[in-house]
């Protein structure tokens, strides 16, 4: 008698917003985990966000880390995509900055490489590879964006790479709270602004 085989995937369910079932998954998956860590969500959890089986979560995620390393790579492509397309806008570095900026800050996250210290002993060292590769990619973008304001003389920058790094801790700051009630910025269009012209002070020619 032979074994049961799983059921062939074929063309996958799509959801109400046109998403494949395993994009649905990651998407709320990836929402979950940025809000509330990696500790703190379970799978159940998951499944009750897309409006799924828990079964249906473990077909295409067999572990709870398969599912984390696949939600964040998701985000982190989606967010490298995003800021492609805003530092290829037209209109002055400054102004690509800002929207860069309050994207970034609209986004509620725990910190990736913050959420990567409590988690990397659930990984495999592929799978921590995997997200520092994609987590790079994005200063990478950055990077790239600053070396060209820099040849096109919109700024002076002779180390491209950190003035990214410096860039992101920066928007870091944007974020900080005091009290649930009291920020240091009011919004994130104001944090981007002020960080922005902040850094601007030290780069603009």
């Amino acid at each position: 008698m032979k074994p049961l085989n799983k059921r062939p995937l074929g063309r996958p369910p799509v959801q109400q917003e046109g998403l494949p079932t395993s994009k649905h998954i990651l998407f709320n998956a990836s929402k979950l985990f940025m809000e509330k860590g990696f500790e703190s969500v379970s799978m159940n959890e998951v499944a009750k966000q897309t409006g799924v089986t828990k079964a249906t979560v473990y077909y295409y995620f067999p572990t709870k880390t398969d599912l984390f390393v696949a939600s964040m790579i998701e985000v982190l492509s989606r967010v490298d995509e995003r800021i492609r397309v805003l530092l290829e806008q037209p209109g002055s570095f400054y102004n690509r900055l800002i929207h860069v900026a309050t994207n970034y800050l609209k986004v509620p996250q725990v910190h990736m490489d913050g959420m990567l210290e409590k988690v990397k002993h659930h990984l495999t060292i592929e799978q921590h590879q995997q997200l520092i590769a994609h987590e790079n990619a994005l200063f990478q973008r950055l990077q790239e964006g600053f070396n060209s304001a820099s040849k096109n003389n919109e700024i002076v920058c002779d180390n491209p790479v950190l003035a990214a790094h410096i860039f992101v801790s920066m928007l870091k700051v944007g974020e900080r709270k005091y009290t649930d009630d009291e920020k240091l910025f009011a919004s994130p269009e104001e944090a981007a602004e002020g960080i922005v012209s902040f850094l601007w002070r030290g780069i603009h020619k």
